[in-house]
Parts: structure tokens; C-alpha cells; sequence
């Protein structure tokens, strides 16, 4: 089974997070070629980096690219269908990004790696 790592997923696996999920890690670790990190989620953290919401320890723009490289992380693209997708979304949750990943996850059989538990509230499995 393939994963989308939500963006709280990634910052926590890349920082070390002590509270990073057991089995979110284990997942990642054993096969990053089946955890896929949406743009959604790097635009996400590119806008709260810009609005300082959200500090780093590494620039988004030079050194992510590189991090989810190491990792083996591969990016998934929005699709159209992905996008037009949140019409038909029931509303459990206000925000857009979580609610385009959602759509995401649900269009190709993808769990969730997540410390959200508004995922299981569209029907989707979530690792933590």
C-alpha cells in the first residue's frame, strides 16, 4: 500500500520530532518509495514559512528538494481532478491543504501519514 505524508509528517521525520509517531517513522523508514509528499503540503509550509508561522531548520526552497531526494520521498503533483475534487468533499474540516490531501489520499487508495485525526473522518486509514 502506497502513503501521503501530511506536512506535519514530514517536518517531524526530517526534524526528529520526540513525539513523531512510532509507526509513522517505521513506514517511512522501511519504504520511502511508498510515501508520497503532495505539493499541496510543500505549498502549504512554503506559505506559513512566508508568513512566519512555521520556522525551519533548513531553507524549503534549496534544501527540501534535496531531503526528500535522500529519503526517497516521491512528490505527487495536483491533478485537476484532485483540485475540482473538494466540491463533492464533505466539509469535517476547514482547511484547504488537509482538504486537497484528503481528496488526494481517497482518489488512489493512499493512507495517511498523519498526526491529524481529521483524516479518518473521510474514511481514511491513518498511520501515526
Amino acid at each position: 500500500m502506497k502513503h501521503l505524508i501530511d506536512t506535519n509528517a514530514w517536518i517531524g521525520f526530517f526534524e526528529g520530532s520526540a513525539d513523531f509517531g512510532t509507526a509513522a517513522k517505521k513506514t517511512m523508514s522501511a519504504h520511502p518509495e511508498d510515501c508520497l509528499v503532495s505539493i499541496a503540503s510543500i505549498w502549504e509550509a512554503s506559505i506559513k514559512t512566508g508568513l512566519g508561522k512555521l520556522i525551519l531548520p533548513y531553507d524549503i526552497r534549496s534544501d527540501l528538494p534535496r531531503l526528500f531526494e535522500e529519503n526517497g520521498f516521491p512528490l505527487l503533483p495536483v491533478a485537476f481532478e484532485d483540485a475540482t475534487g473538494v466540491i463533492d468533499l464533505p466539509r469535517h474540516h476547514g482547511d484547504p491543504f488537509d482538504r486537497l490531501m484528503a481528496v488526494q489520499a481517497m482518489r488512489r487508495n493512499l493512507s495517511v501519514i498523519s498526526s491529524d485525526r481529521m483524516f479518518e473522518a473521510y474514511g481514511l486509514r491513518r498511520i501515526w
